[in-house]
C-alpha cells in the first residue's frame, strides 16, 4: 500500500503539470503546489489509517477515519484515470502547436459559429479531472456497498445421480482488513448461505489484518452451520503475505477444512450409496514461481499431489486460488475447478488488456470439453475501487444434463 501511496503522489504531479500545460494556465506554478499539497495531505490521511488500523479500530474515530481515507483514495485514483487522457491530450496539443499552428492561425474568437481547437483542447483539459473524479468517486462508493451474488447452471455428463441440482457456494479474496470489515464477511456468508448452497468454498487471501481473526474466527464458527455439507478452504498469496501461521491456526479453530495439495472424500450425502460415484474436493497451495516454465512445472506438480489419493472414476470439484490451474484441471477434465486472485480486474473497461497481458482467465466462466473453470470476482477487495466489475458471492448448481 505505501509502495501505491508513493505511485500516486508521482502519478498526481505529472497530471497537474500535462494539465497545465494542455490548458495553458498561467498558473501553473500554484496548480502543482495545490495539487501536490492536497496529495500530501490524503497520502498521509490514507497512510495513517492503513498503518495505524488496529488501534483505530477500537476508538470512536474508526468511522471517520475510514471516511476520510475513502475521499482521500477518491482524490488520489481520479489522477490515476485522468493521467493516461492527459498523456494524449498533451501529446496532441504538442504536436498542434510544434506543426500546425502556425498555418491555421484562426481569429481570437474562433471559428463563425463553432469553437477554435485552442478552445477546444481547453475545454477538454477542464472536463478530464471532473469525468475522473466522478469515476473515482463512483468505482470507491460501488466497490464498497455493491455485492452481487451470481447463480451458475453447471452440466457434467458424469455427474453422479446423488449430486443433481446440488449447490455450491463460492467466496474469494475478501481481504478482511482496512477496506473489507467483518460486517461484509457475515453479509456474504448469509447471502451465500440464502442461495441454499449446501457447501461453501473459500479461495483464498481470507484476511489482512491479524488483529481481527478473532471476530474472523467467531463469523465462520457462528455462520458454518448455515451449510449442512461444510466449509473448504484454499490458500491465496496473501496468507503467505500477511501472517500463514496465525491465519492456519484461527481456521484450525473452526469448522473450515483447510485443503492443501490435498484432498477428501465426500460423504453421507442424501441418495448417496456406497455403489456410487464418489465425490471428492481437491485443493492446491499457492504457487510463487517466477519463471512460466517454473511456475507451469510447480502448478503440474501441485495438482498431481492434490489428486494422488482420488480415484480415477471421482466426480471432482478443485479449488486453486489462481486460474492459471485451469490449465492443469483442464488438461486432466476435472469438471469443476473454482479460483479467485484477479478481482475480475475491477476496472472492466481496462479488462481485454489486463487479460491480454497478465491473466488468461480473468473473470468468470470457461469451458474445455466437459470441464468447467469459474474465477470469482472477489468478494471484497484490498483497494476498494471497482467500475463495472462489482463484488461477488458465485453460486453454483450442478447438473447431469
Amino acid at each position: 500500500m505505501l509502495v501505491f501511496l508513493m505511485v500516486m503522489s508521482l502519478v498526481a504531479a505529472f497530471t497537474a503539470v500535462l494539465w497545465s500545460y494542455v490548458s495553458r494556465s498561467r498558473r501553473f506554478a500554484a496548480v502543482v503546489a495545490a495539487v501536490l499539497g492536497i496529495t500530501v495531505v490524503a497520502v498521509a490521511v490514507v497512510g495513517l489509517y492503513v498503518t495505524a488500523f488496529a488501534d483505530l479500530r477500537q476508538m470512536a474515530v474508526l468511522q471517520a477515519s475510514w471516511f476520510g481515507a475513502m475521499l482521500s483514495l477518491s482524490w488520489l485514483l481520479a489522477f490515476l484515470l485522468a493521467f493516461p487522457v492527459m498523456i494524449v491530450l498533451a501529446f496532441g496539443t504538442f504536436i498542434y502547436r510544434r506543426f500546425f499552428r502556425k498555418h491555421t492561425e484562426e481569429p481570437a474568437g474562433g471559428r463563425e459559429g463553432g469553437m477554435s481547437r485552442r478552445s477546444f483542447l481547453q475545454y477538454s483539459a477542464a472536463a478530464v479531472p471532473l469525468l475522473a473524479a466522478t469515476t473515482s468517486l463512483v468505482g470507491n462508493a460501488g466497490g464498497h456497498l455493491c455485492l452481487q451474488v451470481t447463480s451458475h447452471d453447471v452440466t457434467c455428463p458424469s455427474l453422479p445421480p446423488y449430486l443433481e441440482n446440488y449447490k455450491i457456494a463460492q467466496i474469494s479474496d475478501c481481504h478482511i482488513g482496512t477496506f473489507f470489515s467483518i460486517d461484509q464477511l457475515r453479509e456474504a456468508v448469509l447471502r451465500a448461505a440464502g442461495s441454499g448452497a449446501q457447501r461453501l468454498e473459500i479461495t483464498g487471501d481470507l484476511i489482512d489484518e491479524l488483529s481481527l481473526l478473532p471476530q474472523c474466527q467467531a463469523v465462520l464458527q457462528e455462520l458454518a452451520p448455515y451449510f449442512r455439507d461444510g466449509i473448504d478452504f484454499c490458500y491465496g498469496n496473501h496468507e503467505y503475505y500477511r501472517g500463514l501461521p496465525q491465519i492456519t491456526a484461527m481456521l484450525e479453530k473452526t469448522p473450515v477444512r483447510i485443503l492443501r495439495n490435498s484432498s477428501f472424500r465426500v460423504q453421507g450425502l442424501p441418495g448417496q450409496r456406497e455403489s456410487d460415484r464418489p465425490f471428492y474436493i481437491c485443493g492446491s497451495d499457492y504457487s510463487f514461481a517466477k519463471e512460466e516454465e517454473a511456475f507451469a512445472a510447480e502448478r503440474r506438480r501441485y495438482t498431481e499431489k492434490a489428486l494422488q489419493y482420488v480415484p480415477q472414476n471421482a466426480f471432482v470439484l478443485f479449488l486453486a486460488h489462481h486460474p492459471a490451474f485451469f490449465d492443469e484441471t483442464f488438461a486432466k477434465n476435472i469438471p469443476l475447478t473454482l479460483s479467485g486472485h484477479t478481482h475480475g480486474g475491477q476496472f472492466a473497461l481496462l479488462a481485454p488488456l489486463v487479460q491480454a497481458v497478465g491473466f488468461k482467465y480473468l473473470r468468470g466462466m470457461f469451458k474445455n470439453g466437459s470441464a468447467w473453470g469459474y474465477v470469482n470476482r472477489g468478494t471484497g477487495h484490498w483497494l476498494p475501487f471497482r467500475f463495472l466489475c462489482s463484488r461477488e458471492v458465485s453460486v453454483f448448481t450442478l447438473h447431469r444434463s
